[in-house]
């Protein structure tokens, strides 16, 4: 399978992981959890499985040079970690479809970004696919942008930050490490900023059931090791634009489940998002021009 096709497919079922974690994460909440120790074992649960994978390949090791750490540092807390923490913290003071919805302009703000920063060319095919996958975010929600303008303000500062993250990986050097030693490395910083963050704001808890923490070690695997990890893949080989695009898929995922499981209204302002959102998806498989070959991620030489 060639590498752009391993990437498209890597992105879109990366976004399709996400758009299902509402659904693990209602039963978690209403075990005893909440939005900010959610992030926190999401990323820490995920660790130990992560080292296991690297450690028991031959071809894999945790080594990293200077530049790549302190690249790591700077995307782990300023993009990965402060996402989740500007997005779950919006939460709490507007509705979670308003903060969807401004999240949702990260895609946009990757395709303006790579070209005003770092000179990219965009084509015909990605300025529309872009415009269309924006259109189709804004038609998902039906309500009013109202709310606290503090938790507008988060939420379009996760869309920034989100924004970052996947310029950052892509153009940084980053994404010459194997997607499973970037992830580690991404999960490890994440956890021990939203350690802090959760003690800091007093939302630490271990006052989970049973069920709550078995589901709640599911979701951290099944979305780091696939949405994370799928997401890292396709960026190594799609670039950070085509990257931002097909991940709108996430929040026609969780529609389907809301119509679906809990049963929510499908109108036409929905219909018709999810069909401009599915037509940007179909212009970048189909017509987008393939990029320069990508290279393939060294394999650092084991530590002794």
């Amino acid at each position: 399978m060639k590498s752009r096709t391993i990437g498209y497919i890597s992105v879109m079922v990366s976004g399709m992981i996400f758009g299902s974690m509402p659904l693990l994460a209602k039963f978690i909440f209403s075990q005893g959890g909440n939005s900010i120790n959610l992030v926190f074992w999401r990323f820490f649960f995920a660790l130990p499985v992560l080292y296991f994978l690297i450690r028991r390949n031959p071809k894999l090791n945790l080594k990293v040079t200077g530049t790549q750490r302190k690249n790591l540092l700077y995307v782990g807390i300023m993009g990965y970690a402060a996402t989740a923490m500007t997005l779950y913290v919006s939460y709490n003071y507007i509705s979670t479809g308003v903060a969807t919805t401004l999240h949702f302009v990260y895609p946009i703000l990757v395709i303006i970004g790579s070209a005003v920063f770092y000179r990219d060319r965009l084509t015909f095919i990605k300025y529309l696919a872009g415009i269309l996958s924006t259109l189709g975010i804004f038609l998902l929600y039906n309500g009013e942008l109202s709310g606290s303008l503090f938790g507008i303000f988060m939420a379009l500062l996760s869309g920034i930050t989100y924004a970052f993250y996947v310029l950052y990986i892509d153009k940084s050097g980053l994404k010459a490490l194997h997607s499973l030693t970037l992830t580690f490395y991404l999960s490890l910083i994440a956890s021990a900023s939203m350690f802090f963050f959760a003690i800091f704001t007093g939302q630490f808890t271990l006052d989970l059931t049973l069920s709550g923490w078995a589901v709640t070690a599911f979701l951290s695997i099944f979305v780091t090791l696939g949405a994370v990890n799928l997401l890292n893949v396709g960026i190594q080989r799609i670039g950070s634009q085509s990257s931002g695009i097909l991940s709108t898929l996430e929040p026609i995922t969780s529609i389907v489940i809301g119509v679906l499981i809990f049963n929510e209204i499908l109108n036409f302002p929905i219909v018709v998002g999810c069909i401009l959102i599915l037509s940007a998806v179909i212009l970048i498989v189909r017509f987008d021009p393939a990029a320069p070959p990508v290279e393939t991620p060294p394999i650092l030489k084991k530590d002794c």
